[in-house]
């Protein structure tokens, strides 16, 4: 027994925090599971509540319908009959794919995601969007270049 604080106090074996990622956090949220297996009740019910708000961005977000954002695993809110457990897997899951799209944690979303993987695995939306612009850039560049070569034509046949 150690004494800190005038307490004492028992010692650990390992570490209590060894710098791995918590498998107990809501990500985001920043709560966790507490040792007695039970998310604090103030933290289930913001959870819940708080959620539904981020959920409904990422929904209005995305273009599949609902039954295929279903099938995604993508909710418009979190069941409120599961366990803390199984909030906890599906809150995170659909955070890790979709966070960028949730206002309140794009910027965190961003600098965990961004900052620990390379450029070139952006998440597949992500990706496929900005495959797109660069499309529609190139077929714009080949437009007004069309226009304007048509342009010179028409000005130099009226003189």
């Amino acid at each position: 027994m150690m004494i800190e604080n005038g307490r004492m106090m028992k010692p650990y074996n390992q570490p209590r925090n060894n710098g791995t990622p918590s498998h107990r956090k809501f990500k985001g949220f920043n709560f966790y599971i507490q040792c007695n297996e039970k998310l604090k009740k103030s933290n289930r019910e913001r959870l819940l509540k708080e959620s539904e708000v981020h959920l409904n961005e990422v929904t209005s977000s995305l273009p599949q319908t609902i039954e295929e954002l279903i099938r995604m695993g993508v909710v418009s809110e979190l069941d409120s009959s599961l366990t803390d457990y199984e909030l906890l897997g599906q809150w995170n899951q659909i955070y890790d794919e979709y966070g960028y799209l949730m206002s309140e944690f794009s910027e965190q979303w961003k600098k965990e995601k961004l900052g620990t993987i390379p450029p070139q695995k952006t998440p597949s939306i992500v990706q496929t969007l900005l495959d797109e612009i660069e499309s529609l850039k190139n077929r714009l560049e080949k437009l007004e270049k069309n226009n304007n070569t048509s342009l010179l034509r028409s000005k130099s046949l009226s003189f």
